[in-house]
């Protein structure tokens, strides 16, 4: 939740947490008028029980089928804000990575169309929710690069087309990611890069879940020579995980300062480094 209270009016639009919505609009009108109430929008969206919408607001009950219409009336929604509210329960309430990640990107698409006021936040998770984003910026850093959608497509295996390619530089420029230098061509602004924590955690996991089928497709696809797959199957104990956590991360640190520099690269690649446990702690399923 985020602490304070806003002084304007909450935009829809801007959210991606619709708890935390509710959580502005009802402080919003509490501050508007002392005598707002949870019992007074229970009534407005006719909800049988008086405390609906702090339960919810708490974590403690859903926003169901049922019950969605009922908040739309009761926070006065227009009808795009209603679609984009749905949108937005459904986002958080499937559990399914693939149905969430369409959710998400609707979700996109409503703040494009409705132009919010925060259109940098979106920006940064669409950056981050499409894994070629990232490749062309890299690519741009090549020897060989030439600005040209067609030539990049090409450069991808043909995996997106020219309008993604165009869209996709155009995004890094809004991004800051890339400027034009004095001759007019297009570099790296900044040399490293971290996702933000204004992010989604779906959205990192929906790029990891990217290029592991990515890596498990290069199997079959890809030379030896040019990949190198390997790993351990180790008994850990569970306080040395944190450890182990820890060397990883810095060894991934150590190649994006060693690598990450180098700016006469020939292609793209991706490095992935995964720990997770296969077993079930104490044999519980």
């Amino acid at each position: 939740m985020q602490e304070g209270i806003k002084l304007t009016t909450p935009n829809l639009f801007d959210y991606f947490d619709y708890r935390e919505y509710l959580h502005d609009f009802y402080q919003w009108h509490k501050k508007k008028n002392s005598a707002y109430s949870y019992r007074l929008f229970a009534r407005k969206a006719k909800l049988g029980s008086p405390n609906y919408l702090k339960l919810v607001v708490d974590g403690k009950r859903r926003i169901t089928d049922r019950t969605l219409y009922q908040f739309a009336r009761g926070l006065g929604l227009t009808r795009d804000e209603e679609k984009y509210f749905r949108e937005l329960v459904l986002y958080q309430e499937v559990s399914d990575p693939d149905s969430k990640e369409v959710h998400l990107r609707q979700l996109l698409k409503y703040q494009e169309k409705q132009r919010t006021p925060s259109p940098l936040r979106a920006d940064r998770i669409k950056f981050l929710l499409d894994w070629h984003h990232a490749v062309i910026r890299e690519l741009i850093a090549s020897k060989t690069f030439q600005e040209d959608p067609a030539w990049i497509a090409a450069r991808l295996g043909s995996k997106i087309t020219e309008a993604q390619a165009k869209e996709s530089l155009d995004l890094l420029i809004r991004l800051r990611l890339v400027e034009r230098n004095s001759d007019g061509r297009l570099e790296l602004r900044e040399q490293l890069l971290t996702s933000s924590d204004e992010v989604p955690s779906h959205v990192i996991r929906s790029l990891h879940r990217t290029y592991l089928r990515k890596a498990i497709n290069s199997i079959f696809l890809v030379p030896m020579d040019r990949r190198e797959m390997s790993g351990l199957v180790l008994s850990i104990p569970n306080r040395r995980v944190k450890e182990i956590k820890d060397e990883i991360k810095e060894f991934r640190r150590k190649l994006n300062r060693k690598y990450g520099m180098d700016r006469d690269g020939d292609d793209v690649y991706f490095v992935g480094l995964y720990l997770f446990p296969v077993t079930n702690r104490g044999g519980a399923q």
